[in-house]
């Protein structure tokens, strides 16, 4: 926010210097349940997950990370990484009046209030009378707000306060609050003010129970009465501030500061609070703002640097790690199902997941965002297919490279873009063009054939790194693919390139390093969905279709009784099981079949290890087609039943297919204490954002579409498809691997092409686990001999690998935790990483430092697979610490190398053993390191012994306790 300008034309009046500014208040909404919680912090607690209870161990002194944003497009999820967050409530509650609670549990959403002036777009500053408003701040426009008048108090509580109670705020930040000096020119007028003004905020905390206060200075009003109540104390620019008349950072005076360390020094003294300061500087200007942060936290206090207008993300107690890529495309609907389509989406996205980073879709000619970038996002990838680029976007990639956000270009992009950010282009290169790989760049999939129509003279600027350069007939060359001083860039097919005849797609670049270098991407440890606890993740689903089909064996047995009795009993892992209304209700095509279909699905969802999914009512085929027209359609090739099963008497509605299937199964087929929770998209596997909002809106989760269709014989990583896409505002999760359809031609045969998969399993693993394994395939699998053999063949050969089974619920959780996952780095050294129930599992490069055991919080192992390093958390909050070069090594502790089962207890005893707890779905398998002289004495049950890899526990059962003893 701007600086008051009145404060330069003043006399220099220390309670008056740098307020911070203020915004308009607006909102209703439900109250936030979780906010008790965040409130705890600031407490006394206990709860072992709190920052204030960490600072308590392994030497951890990090205050409370406090975060000022007034912008109008929240971050929610990058806010997240702070404890308490400041919000404009305006703009907070029209992005969702639920914020308070979106923001919780473990971050405290504080709403600005204005207490000592108002401005004429307030939506209550009409009805505020005119007497109460006797001077004015002519630079801000705004009114002064006599805090003797009668009725002002109550005004405050009823009209500005409630709504946001109402909306779930349970802590306000009060500014303005030194206002009143502009109209009370003595020292008897300042003295009623400030009396009244302390009446007032006593007014609020007896009106709300509960209620706590931040104050923006205001240091005279605390006394030992509002203390209690109060967060914290705030002011400005410690170090450095922000001259609104000349637009300039300024550095605070030395005698200006030593004035306000010594009020923070009264607060902290006499009334044990907390004291904020909050500077500024420019927002490219990250490195300055660590310094001051620095600077600021050596004075005892609590920091925020960022821009006057507090509408970035800057630097305080943490840092966040920016993991969101500004992914600019060329889809005009947005985040639709048309986005399925966009090589943004198809092709950029799973590198940029590989990395950790989360793609930020956004059309290319949406009006381009105003705020800072640097902070915020961890690069901009242009990626258009049809080469448009408004002027906007391209002053934004300018303002990202000033602001030193990396920018890769790829993509059939304006060439005058490159010409923006430093690269000049010349005309069209003589055929025949020649393309050569530079030495000393990582290799690509293909050396891309290249057209003369499709180049021009290029030089990549000074400082770049050429990995694909075409040579024309004359001696003239373009470098069609390098990383630069800004960024990187891959144009056309020296990125992707189309193979001739429609036959497939290959990199002519590698991806994953590509990404790598242009974004600059370091050793930050980044959230991970293919691994749990060291093992790669596994689960099995299949979509119903085929359910009641007849098995080409003796007897024609149904599908579903081979499935349940050959497979489901027989291979007792977390299985994710569906049914096709249509395909077994009475009403359905097969009502003969209704009895036996029935039959069988309600045994398979009574086994304990099968979740309770529905593959929808009719199984639209084009569902965004039917959902517009409520027709089937004509009958084609690609949808030979029209755009959905032509059941009798049914007319097409979302409804039915959502809600009204999962409700079918809750009521007939699932046994007590069981109810459907996944939703299977069928057909196209492409959704329109209705549906998937009624899913997540009725509580289902979401699988299918995407896939990982990579083998030997197309080996390639543009067949690796993201973990999802963006659907309005929810997202669809992607099955993570491809159904027996991709390996039979669309079931035409072979059909034993299903042993296949173990292709794409073993590719998508190894040299870089790209997913987990999701067993993946439909009921008819089974109506062939030959597909059923692949099929026992793929169980078979899972079950021989090391790794941790879970439930398709789970993963669709995962996916959404990793996408609100957030890193940040610490003041004091090392990461905090934050994230939901199911993502427990963090990744660095194996080039970064060991962790430190001893000196991190709730991470207690890792393992190393392909490059990477997965470290194991046991809590949605942790902190990692790294063994620092040329520091003595850290305290020797136990280390968890991998298990097929999730920590629940980690639990360090005061004779310093541990005590560990390890639940899964399967006989738990579980492998540590020990320091010398230390032993593992396991529960009744399990079994422990010494291998080569270190100390080995089994057990017959899905839960362990152990205990780690030193002798």
């Amino acid at each position: 926010m701007q600086r008051r300008q009145f404060l330069q034309s003043l006399a220099q009046n220390r309670l008056l210097a740098n307020p911070l500014g203020r915004r308009s208040l607006l909102g209703l909404g439900l109250l936030g349940a979780t906010v008790g919680r965040a409130l705890a912090q600031t407490a006394a607690c206990t709860c072992g997950k709190c920052p204030d209870c960490l600072q308590g161990t392994a030497g951890n002194t990090t205050p409370p990370a406090v975060a000022f944003y007034y912008g109008d497009r929240i971050p929610v999820d990058d806010l997240r990484a702070f404890d308490w967050v400041v919000l404009e409530p305006q703009h907070s509650l029209a992005q969702d009046t639920k914020i308070v609670s979106a923001l919780g549990p473990d971050t405290l959403a504080l709403a600005y209030v204005s207490v000592g002036e108002v401005t004429p777009e307030r939506p209550y500053y009409a009805d505020m009378p005119k007497a109460w408003l006797p001077a004015s701040n002519a630079a801000w426009g705004s009114r002064v707000i006599d805090q003797t008048a009668a009725g002002w108090p109550q005004f405050l509580r009823e009209r500005i306060v409630k709504p946001l109670w109402d909306a779930g705020f349970r802590a306000f930040f009060l500014d303005t609050l030194d206002s009143y000096q502009l109209l009370a020119k003595t020292p008897q007028a300042q003295q009623q003010q400030t009396k009244a003004l302390a009446e007032t905020l006593r007014g609020l905390v007896a009106a709300y129970p509960g209620i706590r206060l931040m104050l923006n200075r205001g240091f005279e009003l605390v006394d030992a009465t509002l203390a209690p109540s109060i967060l914290a104390v705030a002011a400005e620019s410690v170090y450095r501030g922000w001259n609104q008349g000349e637009t300039a950072y300024v550095e605070v005076k030395a005698d200006d500061r030593e004035w306000l360390l010594a009020r923070f020094g009264e607060m902290r003294s006499q009334f044990k609070l907390p004291g904020i300061a909050i500077d500024y500087c420019a927002p490219q200007d990250r490195a300055l703002a660590r310094q001051t942060a620095q600077k600021i936290a050596a004075q005892g206090l609590i920091p925020w640097v960022a821009d006057p207008l507090l509408e970035s993300l800057g630097v305080g107690a943490v840092e966040l790690v920016p993991r969101r890529v500004l992914l600019l495309h060329s889809c005009e609907q947005g985040n639709s199902p048309e986005l399925q389509a966009q090589s943004a989406h198809l092709y950029g996205a799973m590198p940029l997941e590989y990395l950790g980073l989360a793609p930020e879709y956004r059309y290319v000619g949406a009006p381009a965002i105003t705020e800072p970038l640097a902070g915020r996002y961890a690069a901009v990838v242009l990626y258009p297919d049809d080469g448009k680029v408004p002027p906007d976007i391209r002053a934004l990639l300018k303002r990202a490279k000033a602001e030193g956000v990396p920018v890769a270009v790829l993509g059939y992009a304006d060439l005058d873009v490159l010409d923006d950010l430093g690269e000049h282009i010349g005309e069209p290169l003589a055929a025949p063009i020649k393309v050569q790989r530079q030495p000393g760049t990582p290799n690509g999939e293909i050396i891309p054939l290249v057209r003369a129509q499709d180049t021009v003279q290029l030089t990549a600027s000074a400082g770049s790194q050429v990995w694909l350069r075409a040579t024309g007939a004359d001696g003239h060359s373009m470098d069609g693919a390098a990383i630069t001083p800004w960024g990187g860039y891959a144009l056309a097919g020296f990125g992707v390139f189309n193979l001739p005849g429609n036959t497939g797609t290959r990199w002519s670049i590698e991806p994953i390093e590509f990404f790598r270098a242009a974004l600059r991407v370091g050793v930050d440890p980044m959230p991970d969905i293919t691994t749990r606890t060291g093992r790669r993740a596994f689960f099995v689903h299949f979509d119903a279709d085929g359910w009641p089909n007849a098995c080409d064996q003796p007897g024609s047995p149904l599908a579903c009784e081979v499935l349940v009795t050959e497979f489901l009993e027989k291979y007792k892992v977390p299985t994710l099981g569906s049914v096709i209304i249509g395909e077994i209700s009475h009403e359905g095509l097969y009502p003969k079949l209704a009895d036996q279909s029935q039959k069988w699905a309600k045994r398979m969802f009574a086994l304990p290890w099968v979740e309770v999914g529905s593959h929808t009512w009719s199984h639209p085929f084009n569902w965004v087609a039917a959902s517009e027209t409520h027709s089937r359609g004509k009958e084609t090739k690609n949808y030979p039943y029209g755009n959905y099963l032509p059941l009798p008497n049914y007319t097409f509605s979302t409804k039915s297919n959502v809600i009204e299937a999962a409700q079918y199964i809750d009521d007939k087929l699932c046994p007590p204490g069981k109810k459907c929770n996944m939703i299977l998209w069928p057909g196209d596997c492409n959704p329109p954002d209705e549906a998937v909002a009624m899913a997540y809106e009725y509580g289902l989760g979401n699988l299918n579409g995407g896939g990982a269709p990579i083998s030997k014989t197309s080996p390639t990583l543009s067949n690796i498809w993201p973990m999802g896409i963006p659907k309005g505002q929810y997202f669809q999760v992607y099955a993570a691997q491809s159904n027996e359809e991709d390996f039979t031609h669309n079931w035409t045969g072979p059909y034993f092409g299903f042993e296949r998969v173990v292709e794409s399993y073993q590719m998508t693993d190894s040299p870089r686990r790209f997913k987990p394994i999701d067993l993946y395939y439909h009921p008819y699998i089974v109506t062939k001999a030959a597909g059923a053999k692949s099929l026992h063949f793929v169980y078979q050969w899972v079950l021989k690998q090391p790794l941790h089974a879970i439930y398709g619920h789970q993963y669709f959780r995962s996916v959404n935790d990793w996408r609100q996952a957030t890193v940040a780095r610490l003041l004091t050294g090392g990461w905090r990483l934050r994230s939901g129930a199911e993502m427990r599992q963090w990744t660095q490069p194996v080039t970064a430092a060991t962790p430190a055991l001893a000196n991190c919080q709730n991470i207690v192992g890792w393992n190393e697979h392909g490059q990477q390093r997965y470290l194991h958390a046991t809590a949605g909050q942790a902190v990692l610490r790294s063994q620092a070069a040329g520091q003595p090594p850290a305290a020797a502790v136990p280390r968890l190398i991998e298990a097929n089962a999730d920590v629940t207890r980690w639990a360090v005893q005061n004779d310093r053993s541990v005590q560990i707890s390890l639940q899964g779905h399967l006989p738990v398998e579980a492998l540590f390191q020990l320091p010398s002289g230390w032993s593992v004495q396991a529960a009744k049950g399990a079994k422990v012994e010494q291998a080569a890899a270190g100390v080995r526990v089994s057990s017959s059962g899905a839960a362990v306790d152990l205990t780690l003893r030193r002798a």
